[in-house]
């Protein structure tokens, strides 16, 4: 850039006048950005934290529905939508000028070949099709064992579930064991009720019928007409089951599918007439290979060998996962995309390295996760906070309760900064997510035996206590008997159609919440540079000009 004489006669005698006083601004300015406590974010908070666009989040999440929507088995962990997945994270990552990998452990896969197939045969004979009802609502559960690759054609039998007015009253009342006793489940195809997995007891004679009597297949269905108001539940790894009782379908490999409430109330009428049968094809393959963790990252400039890492997992059930976990994932992409534009425009310069970590398969057990603690085992140490974005965008901002360390409350931070932008927010208790296993590996690893009677060899890791999870309420469709309205994960509701029609996951929710992160990570990790503002370089049209002095730069902002 060249200057005229005039322009540098001014930009001189500006020197003249700045330079004696640099050290008094140095002071000020100092005390300006490092103090929290002020009510609302500073300026230099406020202008990156306007830079986060909800638009722009919902934008990405629409990205990852539609890799989804291309696969039968969706997003699952270690399937190719998974896949697919990982590889178009890394693409924006990279895009943004991010330092972007990926981290491949070997795990199971799943996938399916082919749309899940549930057809009713009135008169049990196959050959003809004029009875034959095709059951639309059906799906595969997330790991279902396949059926054989043509399908399978059996007897239907339903096992009928005890009366239960509402959800308090299920497993008041105990199976009726004469009547389970009186019907053969061996090669059938068998209907339940869903809501028999939430009483120990029900369960447990559940589980004992199938595996003395083993089905050709099952079927869930909503036993009960209070449960209509919902899609039927796709349980993470539902396929095994992840269950005290062990992973009892996996073990008998029993295929497993759902259908919606009004769907199965038609096939038990239908029986209730007359002895129907059911074809039934689950194309799942099951096998071993690779899983992917993406990693982007933005090098800190005082302290670069500790990390923050901002996370999320972005594998799904078998639903388009529109919030669980597409929000959280679409999240990290713009807070990547916001942080290192900042850097960029030189007005941020993050005093600790940035990890922005999409995990896989945490749907499967915390596996991304896990696998990414036992890699970087060594490195815990030097971990200052993780924030793990989960389930973002509905209406109730929510963050688990973490434990102070050397007078860092990581948890007060996110109110703190809830409370100066003006977004509501309540604690959570710890659990629920890959935060989880940074904070207490020791628990993850037993997690993680407990699920797949593997060793995960992180039970020795530094534990991180400033480790937080960010979610939203409402959540599942229980949340309607206990904060008054349904939230839709794990079912087919959630994807995007559902922000217009059901009011749940909008972009000003996704926008406000992770504007919330954003200021958060300002301040666990603040810019390494003192920073004025004002109007005196605008006649060079430059954005700033740097001032060495020996204390540390000054960028002198313009206007």
């Amino acid at each position: 850039m060249t200057l005229n004489l005039s322009k540098f006669l001014a930009l001189t005698s500006f020197l003249l006048i700045v330079l004696p006083i640099l050290p008094a601004l140095v002071k000020s300015v100092d005390l300006h950005t490092a103090n929290l406590q002020t009510e609302g974010p500073n300026w230099l908070e406020q202008e990156i934290v306007n830079f986060v666009n909800g638009s722009m989040v919902f934008g990405f999440d629409l990205k990852l529905e539609n890799i989804a929507f291309k696969h039968y088995s969706f997003r699952s962990g270690g399937s190719t939508g998974a896949n697919e997945t990982a590889f178009w994270i890394k693409a924006q990552f990279e895009s943004f000028g991010l330092s972007a990998w990926l981290e491949e452990f070997e795990f199971i896969t799943w996938n399916l070949l082919d749309k899940p197939v549930l057809v009713i045969d009135v008169d049990g004979n196959r050959s003809t099709t004029a009875d034959q009802i095709l059951i639309e609502s059906f799906q595969s559960t997330h790991l279902s064992w396949p059926t054989e690759p043509e399908g399978i054609f059996s007897d239907l039998v339903i096992l009928p579930l005890p009366e239960a007015a509402n959800i308090s009253q299920v497993g008041l009342l105990p199976i009726d064991k004469a009547l389970w006793d009186s019907i053969n489940t061996t090669g059938k195809v068998v209907l339940i009720g869903r809501e028999v997995r939430w009483s120990p007891d029900w369960e447990q004679t559940f589980m004992e019928k199938i595996t003395s009597q083993t089905p050709a297949a099952l079927v869930y269905n909503w036993w009960y007409d209070w449960m209509s108001f919902t899609p039927i539940l796709f349980a993470s790894s539902g396929g095994r089951p992840i269950s005290p009782l062990g992973p009892y379908y996996w073990d008998n490999r029993v295929p497993v599918g759902a259908v919606n409430y009004e769907d199965g109330l038609k096939i038990r009428n239908l029986e209730a007439s007359t002895n129907v049968s059911a074809y039934v094809l689950l194309n799942s393959v099951i096998g071993k290979g690779k899983h992917y963790n993406v990693v982007g990252k933005i090098r800190g400039y005082e302290n670069p060998d500790k990390f923050i890492i901002i996370s999320a997992h972005y594998d799904t059930v078998t639903t388009a996962g529109f919030c669980d976990n597409g929000a959280g994932t679409a999240g990290i992409i713009e807070l990547a995309r916001v942080f290192s534009n900042a850097v960029k425009r030189g007005i941020y310069r993050p005093k600790y390295s940035i990890l922005f970590i999409a995990f896989a398969s945490e749907e499967l057990g915390l596996v991304g996760s896990i696998n990414y603690v036992r890699q970087h085992k060594r490195e815990m140490p030097n971990i200052v906070a993780v924030i793990n974005l989960d389930s973002i965008g509905s209406d109730e901002l929510r963050v688990t309760q973490t434990d102070p360390v050397d007078g860092f409350d990581l948890d007060e931070v996110i109110v703190k900064a809830a409370k100066d932008l003006g977004v509501p927010i309540t604690y959570e208790k710890p659990g629920g997510s890959d935060q989880e296993t940074f904070r207490d590996p020791l628990w993850a690893n037993q997690f993680y035996k407990w699920c797949w009677q593997l060793e995960a060899n992180i039970s020795d890791a530094k534990p991180i206590n400033s480790s937080a999870m960010v979610i939203s309420f409402p959540l599942l469709y229980r949340d309607l008997w206990s904060v008054g309205t349904p939230g839709w994960i794990h079912t087919s509701y959630d994807n995007s159609t559902s922000t217009s029609t059901l009011n749940w996951v909008e972009a000003d929710d996704l926008e406000a919440q992770l504007k919330v992160v954003a200021l958060t990570l300002l301040r666990i990790s603040p810019s390494t540079y003192a920073i004025i503002k004002g109007p005196y370089l605008t006649w060079y049209g430059a954005e700033y000009w740097i001032v060495q002095t020996r204390r540390r730069p000054i960028r002198i902002i313009s206007n």
